[in-house]
């Protein structure tokens, strides 16, 4: 009996800890949040620029806003991938997140405009 319920424990203990697969499923989905919340950005950054007063300001403020969940999102990120060896973190993330491979190919995208 005291088996049984040491079986039990055990199985919840290494089910409730986060793995590699679970983790890059968060990993990907804070990803596609963030490529979600670019053209947000990038449009709020233009009316913080351009306009009234009044709407500067709101524009501002929702950037702002936006700015904060951005270094959230990063820092779960930053907690997440530092469990693991980057090179293998890295790979599976690549291998396993469309979000990520897009991520790339739009981080590529805006190399070859700068040269």
């Amino acid at each position: 009996m005291k088996k049984i319920i040491f079986y039990v424990l055990a199985c919840l203990v290494f089910s409730s800890c986060s793995n590699m697969k679970s983790d890059a499923e968060k990993a990907c989905s804070f990803t596609t949040q963030l490529i979600e919340m670019t053209p947000q950005m990038m449009q709020l950054s233009m009316k913080a620029s351009f306009g009234d007063e009044d709407s500067k300001k709101e524009a501002q403020k929702e950037l702002d806003e936006l700015q904060v969940s951005l270094e959230k999102v990063g820092e779960e990120l930053e907690g997440i991938s530092e469990k693991y060896d980057k090179e293998e973190w890295e790979a599976y993330l690549f291998e396993n997140c469309e979000a990520i491979k897009k991520l790339v190919e739009m981080g590529e995208a805006f190399q070859g405009v700068g040269e």
